[in-house]
């Protein structure tokens, strides 16, 4: 079960998980489209908004890779 805010009605919403149509998974977020009582299907986003990861440095340094011995 979900507790959801439906953008239509503001309104508190509890749907089961059998009403979720679909589950996308993106670099930054998981987009939930879930099927609401007013009759409309909503996207919901879970995780971090993209600006926040976008640009971010990453945690361990990246070295460039050795060069190639010649022989």
């Amino acid at each position: 079960m979900f507790l959801i805010t439906c953008p239509v009605t503001r309104t508190d919403e509890l749907v089961a998980d059998r009403r979720i149509r679909s589950a996308v998974n993106h670099p930054a977020h998981i987009a939930l489209h879930v099927e609401c009582p007013c009759g409309a299907v909503h996207v919901y986003r879970t995780g971090r908004r993209r600006e926040a990861t976008v640009g971010r440095r990453p945690a361990v340094p990246v070295r460039p890779a050795p060069e190639p011995a010649r022989a």
